[in-house]
């Protein structure tokens, strides 16, 4: 008996084996080779094509082409004529295989829509079809190619005697919206919110429009109003013209805290004229639609989607901004998408015996691949020294054939010795391949740098860094970086959140940044500018601490919070990228590091900060000041050990491959980071801006480019020290142009009478002063007060109170000479 047992067990157990491989077989069956994929989806695209002929244009498909449209009329009824056109879709996707849609919601999406065509077109739902048939009518075969075929018909049979032909209306419609939910992966939630925000976004833009020409009618009507009685009051008053008091300039002493002025980036700025454009100035021909705008009259090539003046929105803080979407970026797909691994298995053998050339005992014990280099780890023998490993460093760039190699001993952290080679094909980092959500502790100034050596996507906050020092030879991928990191602000930050001053020396680099209305300046190509530039946010950051100090906060996301309590807009980042400081030391090196440092030192609570590229890394560009109080650094290929010590402190970057190959060193790590760099074409950079543009164009503050006056009064731009700032030579064309025109501006001078930025904006004072002009209104135009017969009356009385040795705010007299 026990034998008969034992004799029974194995069937027993070869029989569950045998299901248990069968049921393993069927979970895990074998992928097809990719030509036979092609194979596949070539065959789908020439039978839709052959049965679109015969079904379209009445082919002759012979015996099994014709037969095959006819059981598809037979058996689908109307619907038949769609199955070669979704062949030819099917084969398009099968080809097409990395934008594959998930195979399973499109199957039961695929079966819910034909299902539901079938039902409708048998039934007649909502008048779709001839109708449906009754009696003995209702299976004749004749009949089923005009309606649903034998299938809607079985399916109408069955659902009208269950739940008769209403509820076979309803289920058909049910079965429809449910086909294309799966078919689409969208949700009707989503639809809704969709449909609700493009209404509600329709809405918003008629009521701007409507309010911004309501507006324009207003301030017109306001212009011509104060323009008659100035006029009036000059005829009639004996006193001459009435002229407004004069603007208050004592400075404000608020709780011991000294506060010369408002915050440039303030809702209402001290010393900026919002009416004007980009300060280089439009050629004289090109002024029209300037001028108009500055009369009141709205030019409808000046106006946002939103009905809004595009040169006055900037510092609106209710203007709402609409961040891009990141889905012109482009992202690597098939096989550029995966890292390159041929041959890793021959170079670690290769690794291993030249090692052992060498007297050197060694283990694999992994490796890590990246688009552009594979690490591989290699654990020593006991008793051997990790200095003889990097020694060898040429040694095994010899025996590999490598370009360059790079030796970590040991890996921080690991009980191994890296050696990082060159992949034999290189895999480009786009930065849609990187960008992401950041979390939501980073501030607006998130940037995304590219991939580590293992793949995975690297970012950085800004804010946190807090300033960043980015060097590298030509070539190296510097300016590439550069770009990357403000595309990633400008596709996670509006206006009202960053604020962005561009130094590009070179006059090439950050050029199609130009009009982004994120911008505080225009992209600045002198150097000394950019040295006043530095000064003036210098003072912005003494600013912001006496605010700070008023409202008893520490850092500008408190302020901000503490702002909005009061009903006061936020305060922006402000962003200085500066692509070529070698550039600025050469100029003026004493105020540019004088105003870096100090700016690196204070600037962080207040939210400014800095990101400094120069390809020349050697020390009189970055000293030591700066690198003490620049703590995050990003090197790229460089051509020695010195220059890699001098921005980073150790050695490393002369062993980079170039194009993007970077380490990474982030505050308050001794780690470096090897990371190739995210790249974005100047075709998405263009799409990016002009997105940004068409919303608005940058609202400039002149005031960040005017020149800081030393302690003595002297000043660096050749002027004479007893320069009166009341007096100009050209104040009397000032007068008689503005006069003439009806309309004054900074940007308006500085074109008519070819002037530069400071001079022209002195003469706008002088002008306010003399009550020529009205005063600052937000992003009102200013108002003459004059008319062009009252210049010569009032160009004399000048003179003479010139030729007095007075150069106050004087009263004009009228034709009797009287004085008020």
């Amino acid at each position: 008996m026990a034998a008969r047992k034992r004799s029974k067990t194995p069937p027993k157990r070869a029989t569950r084996s045998l299901l248990a491989g069968l049921s393993s077989a069927r979970l895990a069956r074998p992928e097809l080779e990719p030509h036979h994929i092609d194979i596949l989806g070539l065959g789908l695209v020439a039978l839709g094509i052959l049965l679109g002929g015969v079904a379209y244009f009445h082919w002759d498909g012979g015996t099994l082409g014709n037969g095959a449209v006819t059981a598809m009329r037979f058996v689908l009824g109307a619907l038949g004529y769609v199955v070669p056109a979704a062949l030819v879709v099917a084969g398009a996707l099968v080809l097409a295989r990395d934008v594959r849609p998930p195979a399973r919601p499109l199957r039961t999406g695929v079966i819910c829509l034909t299902a539901s065509i079938t039902l409708a077109l048998a039934a007649g739902t909502l008048g779709i079809g001839p109708g449906m048939l009754h009696g003995a009518a209702f299976w004749r075969a004749a009949s089923f190619e005009d309606r649903g075929g034998v299938v809607g018909q079985g399916e109408l049979w069955v659902t009208s005697q269950l739940i008769s032909t209403l509820g076979a209306d309803i289920l058909a419609v049910f079965l429809f919206v449910a086909g294309l939910i799966l078919v689409t992966g969208a949700t009707l939630a989503g639809v809704l919110r969709a449909t609700g925000a493009r209404v509600a976004g329709t809405t918003r833009v008629i009521r701007r429009s409507t309010e911004g020409m309501a507006t324009s009618v207003t301030r017109r009507a306001a212009t011509e109003a104060a323009r008659a009685s100035a006029t009036q009051n000059y005829a009639g008053d004996p006193g001459g013209v009435l002229l407004p008091p004069e603007p208050d300039t004592s400075e404000l002493v608020v709780r011991a805290t000294h506060v010369e002025a408002p915050p440039i980036t303030d809702d209402v700025p001290a010393a900026a004229d919002p009416d004007e454009p980009d300060p280089s100035g439009p050629e004289p021909e090109a002024e029209s639609g300037v001028e108009d705008r500055e009369r009141g009259e709205p030019n409808p090539g000046d106006l946002t989607p939103q009905g809004r003046y595009r040169g006055s929105i900037t510092d609106d803080p209710s203007f709402v901004w609409r961040v891009p979407r990141a889905r012109f970026l482009v992202r690597s797909t098939g096989d550029a998408a995966r890292p390159d691994t041929a041959g890793q298995e021959q170079v670690a053998a290769t690794l291993l015996e030249t090692l052992g050339h060498f007297g050197i005992e060694a283990k694999a014990i992994g490796r890590v691949t990246g688009p552009h280099i594979t690490r591989y780890e290699l654990r020593l023998a006991p008793g051997t020294k990790v200095s003889k490993v990097a020694q060898l460093k040429d040694d095994l760039a010899y025996a590999l054939a490598a370009t360059e190699i790079r030796i970590l001993a040991p890996i921080p952290g690991k009980q191994a010795v890296g050696v990082e080679v060159p992949n034999a094909r290189r895999r480009i980092v786009h930065l849609g391949d990187v960008f992401q959500d950041p979390p939501a502790d980073w501030s607006p100034l998130t940037v995304w740098l590219g991939k580590d050596i293992a793949g995975r996507a690297i970012g950085a906050d800004l804010a946190k860094m807090p300033h960043l020092l980015v060097a590298g030879t030509t070539g190296s991928g510097k300016s590439a970086c550069v770009n990357a990191m403000l595309c990633s602000v400008l596709l996670r930050a509006t206006p009202h959140e960053v604020r962005v001053v561009l130094v590009d020396p070179k006059q090439v680099e950050l050029n199609h940044y130009e009009g982004v209305p994120h911008l505080l300046t225009p992209v600045i190509t002198s150097p000394r500018m950019a040295a006043n530039a530095l000064q003036n946010l210098v003072k912005e950051m003494e600013q912001r601490y006496g605010t700070m100090s008023l409202a008893r906060t520490r850092n500008l996301p408190e302020l901000n919070r503490a702002r909005e309590r009061r009903g006061e807009p936020p305060l922006p980042y402000i962003l200085c990228v500066i692509d070529e400081l070698a550039d600025l030391m050469m100029v003026a090196p004493a105020d540019v590091e004088d105003s870096i440092i100090r700016l690196a030192q204070k600037a962080r609570a207040v939210g400014i900060h800095l990101v400094l590229a120069t390809q020349s890394p050697r020390v009189d560009v970055i000293t030591g000041m700066i690198k003490a109080n620049v703590p995050s650094r990003i090197a790229f290929a460089v051509s020695s050990q010195t220059d890699s010590r001098v921005i980073l402190d150790h050695n490393g970057a002369e062993s980079l491959l170039g194009q993007g190959d970077m380490l990474f060193s982030p505050v308050g790590s001794s780690k470096l980071q090897r990371i190739q760099g995210a790249y974005i074409d100047e075709e998405q950079i263009a799409e990016l801006t002009e997105a940004w543009r068409r919303q608005g164009q940058p609202e400039f503050h002149d005031e960040l480019l005017e020149e800081v006056e030393s302690a003595g009064g002297d000043s660096s731009s050749g002027e004479d020290s007893d320069f009166n700032p009341d007096e100009d030579p050209l104040l009397d064309e000032a007068i008689a142009l503005v006069a003439q025109m009806g309309t004054a501006s900074t940007s308006m001078l500085q074109r008519r009478l070819r002037l530069g930025y400071t001079r022209a904006g002195r003469l706008i004072d002088m002008l306010e002063r003399r009550g020529i002009i009205s005063g600052y209104e937000g992003s009102k135009p200013r108002q003459v007060l004059i008319t062009e017969a009252d210049v010569p009356r009032i160009l004399a009385h000048l003179a003479e109170a010139e030729g007095a040795g007075g150069a106050a705010p004087v009263r004009v007299p009228d034709d009797t000479g009287e004085q008020p």
